[in-house]
């Protein structure tokens, strides 16, 4: 089988429809569709059923209680039995055409991960592809930790998503990589820790994914638990930081200084102990300060982040306790 496609479904129904829609369309490949039904207390579980019904042969449906996205989408990877992995949120969709030639590259070229493009969307307004950096889409097979350092290049276009991105499933296993389910934006950590260990990554140019842009999202929810969250991805990533060569560290050390940034923000206007969070900030900053690019924000935050803090509301680009959708 060429390609597992692992779809969390919890509350969607909604916009389940037109996410399975999408993704049945797809003709020319071997692929089994994982629905894991992640205690969903709508009509999800009637929708997902009706389309075992009509696919039967390309669909298996994991029926588990509520553990959020990361545990879900590990009971996914536990039962998946394609060359590739692809994780699709049931909220959204794919172009089924554009996907296929997606995966077709991907899977002939024997990536280890295959990056693809993807659009903003909401009805009726459909966005530009998202990633436009001409050192991105010049690059060929490259390290993930090499593709890592130039998405951190001008101009930045370093994205966390999954859901644009196709695994080799040997490369997971090998690397016993799996969702850590004590967070939530479990993407950002994934991610760093797949580009760590990948040795064949490559940017595929094929907008095939529609990001549905919702109030009320996870993504678009600020608490002290997100930015708690962000606090142990960074330190996870930060345990790997020494034995990582020099464009390993500039990245990683730039990432986690910019991790860093948003959780101080987000501790000063009002979530939790900034104090403390700005002790673990400085001797961050003393480890990687000698690896990084300069960077005048991240010396400022050094000595204080009233300063930067209000730099930022004064140009309209503070980070408060509230993350909007994004405009597009």
């Amino acid at each position: 089988m060429d390609l597992s496609i692992i779809i969390p479904v919890y509350n969607v129904e909604k916009y389940l429809v037109e996410c399975l829609k999408s993704i049945y369309k797809i003709k020319n490949l071997r692929y089994e569709v994982i629905l894991v039904n992640d205690g969903s207390t709508d009509k999800s579980e009637n929708i997902i059923e009706a389309f075992r019904d009509l696919y039967p042969e390309k669909t298996v449906v994991i029926q588990k209680q509520n553990g959020g996205l990361s545990s879900a989408r590990n009971a996914g990877l536990k039962v998946a039995k394609g060359k590739y992995i692809s994780f699709i949120d049931s909220d959204d969709f794919i172009d089924p055409d554009e996907f296929e030639k997606f995966v077709y590259e991907t899977i002939t070229s024997r990536l280890d991960i295959g990056i693809g493009n993807m659009r903003y969307y909401v009805p009726g307004k459909i966005g530009e592809p998202l990633f436009r950096s001409k050192i991105v889409k010049d690059l060929n097979n490259v390290s993930g930790i090499t593709y890592l350092w130039n998405t951190l290049q001008k101009p930045k276009c370093f994205r966390e998503e999954v859901v644009d991105d196709l695994y080799n499933a040997n490369f997971l296993k090998k690397n016993k990589l799996f969702f850590n389910e004590g967070i939530i934006h479990e993407d950002s950590e994934f991610t760093i820790l797949a580009y760590l260990q990948a040795k064949k990554v490559k940017f595929i140019d094929r907008t095939f994914y529609f990001y549905r842009q919702r109030e009320g999202s996870i993504m678009n929810q600020v608490t002290l638990k997100s930015v708690e969250s962000l606090e142990r991805i960074c330190q996870n990533i930060l345990s790997r930081y020494s034995s990582l060569d020099k464009i390993g560290k500039e990245g990683i050390g730039t990432l986690v200084l910019s991790f860093y940034s948003v959780i101080l923000y987000r501790r000063y206007n009002g979530l939790g102990n900034y104090k403390e969070a700005h002790k673990r900030y400085r001797n961050i900053y003393r480890e990687v300060k000698n690896d990084v690019s300069s960077n005048f924000e991240y010396k400022m935050l050094y000595y204080s982040i009233g300063l930067p803090n209000l730099l930022r509301k004064m140009v309209g680009k503070q980070i408060g306790t509230v993350q909007r959708v994004p405009k597009f």
